[in-house]
């Protein structure tokens, strides 16, 4: 059984993470809906933490909040 929805956070989200390198962990993240070329490169876990935070902190790719 899933959580109950909370105000703004009812949208489910995919994000696709691909590494490149694992030592130290270097790729890119993409959220569905983007475009190829919109991919976020990324190096070190604290890297991928901002770029996470970045993404989940914008707005929808349409320009329209949920």
């Amino acid at each position: 059984m899933s959580a109950p929805p909370c105000r703004g956070h009812d949208v489910l989200v995919e994000i696709l993470i691909a590494f490149d390198a694992t030592e130290p962990p270097a790729g890119r993240v993409r959220l569905p809906g983007r475009d190829e070329h919109e991919d976020v490169r990324f190096t070190g876990w604290l890297g991928l933490l901002r770029v996470l935070s970045e993404l989940m902190g914008s707005p929808a790719p349409d320009g329209k909040e949920p």
